[in-house]
Order: structure tokens, then C-alpha cells, then sequence
């Protein structure tokens, strides 16, 4: 009997097929890959980037040929503040120097992952987004005045700043949700100019509020005075001797009935008229 025929006739051991058992195992578990939910999957095949996107779910992959990289798609946010030592300097329409704290808020296209990671790769926030932000806040801030950063226009510093880089990454197929301008740091100096002239504003505000109120009572005196004026050239003019005779014995009448038996008799004609100068014209 030939070596051949005795191996052909010698069964196989079962040890023999147990690592088959768990290469297949292994061969089958990573042959799928599992997306979750706010991610979503490049597939490479050999190298290749694939244009259909993975979406959160199971999927199939061939072991050793294809790999897969993870993109989030939910909102991300990078912090360029002096916090994380990261601030954005940039120089105002004179030339003057602020720090600017500015957080970004953005996503990606989902669809458009395998663009993203073909131009710029996992690391696209910090090769893309920053160097745009950086660049879109120094171009808006040198087109304002240092003392319109410190307070006036801070909003709408804001909006220009979101809009911008808004607009610039787009095209890149990220979506800015929002710009956050958390603080702006000016020299104390400036700050101390910027001040001392608001205050000087505020105080001359202050003082035309106070003249117009003293033109506005002036001129309420004026027409308060005209009024009583009027109204005693009106009372004067209205005045005559009968009805002067009438008023007169009408108070003594009065004052005869009353508790006081003390009073005062105004001189008077023999008609009874009180005896005043009406000075009528």
C-alpha cells in the first residue's frame, strides 16, 4: 500500500475542521458593518472611493477588499476662543487690533461624503472650515470701526460673519447651522477711549433732554399765563353794574345767615354797586 492510499484511507480528526469553524465565523462577522443612526459610511474597494453612500443600518463588505469610514452627520461645533487657546485676532477698519471668541456650528450633506473625504479626508473640519472662518472674520472685521465692535454692531458683526461663511462652505457641501461671536477683546486703552467717548455722548444726550424739557415747561407757562389772561379779559368784559349789585347783596345775605356775625362791607354807591374799578375800555 502506497503513502497515498494509506492518507485516502486515514479519516480526517474533527479537531481539523474547528478553525475552519471560526474562520468562517470571523469571515461572516466582518462581513458586515453596522451604520447608526447620525453617521453615515464612505466605502473604499481597493483604494476606490464608491459614490453610494452608507446610511445608518446593516451592511455588507467584503473582508480584506473594502473599507469603510465613518462620517457624523449631526451638528459639530469648533470653538475658536481663548479658551482653547485659539482666538481669532484680526484688525479693525483703522488698524487696531481685537480678539475675537467665535464657535462655529455646522454639519455635512450626507450625500455628499465621498466628496468631503475624496477633497479634504476625515480631517476636514480642521483643513476647511477653521482656515475659511478665520479668513471670512478678519475680511468682515476690517470693514468696521474699533468702537462699532465694542457695542453698536456687535449683532450685526454677527450675522455678516454667519453669512459669509455661510455662503463660502457650501460649496463644499457643509452646512453652517449658526456663528456664535462670544466675545471680542479689545487693547485696554482703546476700551478706555471707547468708554470716556460714550460717556460724553450719554451726558450730552442727557443735556439736550434736559433743555428740551426746560423749552417744553417754558413754553407750557406761556400758554398758561395767555389762558388766565384771556380768562380775566373775558370775566372783566362780562362784568356790569346790575349784576355787581345782584353778587353783593347776595354775599351779605349769605354771611347774615352764617356763624360769623363778623364781616367786611366793600364800599359801595347809593345804587349798592360795589365801588371797583372795572377798568373797562
Amino acid at each position: 500500500m502506497t503513502e497515498s492510499d494509506r492518507l485516502k484511507k486515514t479519516p480526517l480528526k474533527p479537531f481539523f475542521f474547528i478553525p475552519v469553524f471560526f474562520l468562517i465565523i470571523i469571515l461572516l462577522v466582518n462581513s458586515f458593518i453596522t451604520i447608526d443612526a447620525g453617521e453615515v459610511g464612505v466605502r473604499l474597494r481597493l483604494g476606490k472611493i464608491d459614490k453610494e453612500e452608507l446610511y445608518p443600518g446593516f451592511h455588507f463588505i467584503i473582508p480584506a477588499v473594502d473599507k469603510v469610514v465613518i462620517f457624523s452627520t449631526r451638528v459639530e461645533k469648533i470653538d475658536m476662543t481663548q479658551a482653547h487657546r485659539n482666538p481669532i485676532s484680526a484688525l479693525s477698519m483703522e488698524g487696531l487690533p481685537a480678539v475675537l471668541d467665535v464657535t462655529i456650528l455646522y454639519r455635512i450633506v450626507p450625500s455628499k461624503a465621498d466628496e468631503i473625504y475624496k477633497n479634504f479626508g476625515t480631517d476636514y473640519a480642521q483643513k476647511l472650515i477653521v482656515p475659511i472662518a478665520r479668513e471670512s472674520v478678519r475680511n468682515i472685521v476690517a470693514q468696521y470701526k474699533i468702537e462699532d465692535l465694542y457695542s453698536s454692531k456687535r449683532a450685526e458683526l454677527q450675522k455678516r460673519i454667519f453669512d459669509e461663511i455661510r455662503t463660502r462652505l457650501e460649496g463644499d457641501n457643509i452646512k453652517v447651522t449658526d456663528v456664535l461671536l462670544r466675545n471680542v477683546k479689545l487693547p485696554a486703552k482703546v476700551v478706555e477711549k471707547i468708554e470716556e467717548k460714550l460717556r460724553a455722548k450719554e451726558e450730552a444726550e442727557k443735556m439736550k433732554f434736559v433743555i428740551q424739557k426746560e423749552k417744553l415747561e417754558a413754553e407750557r407757562k406761556i400758554t398758561e399765563a395767555k389762558g388766565i389772561a384771556e380768562s380775566n379779559k373775558i370775566i372783566a368784559d362780562s362784568l356790569s353794574n346790575s349784576y355787581l349789585q345782584w353778587y353783593y347783596l347776595q354775599t351779605i345775605k349769605s354771611l347774615a345767615n352764617g356763624p360769623n356775625n363778623t364781616f367786611i362791607i366793600t364800599p359801595y354807591d347809593k345804587n349798592l354797586v360795589p365801588l371797583l374799578n372795572l377798568n373797562k375800555k
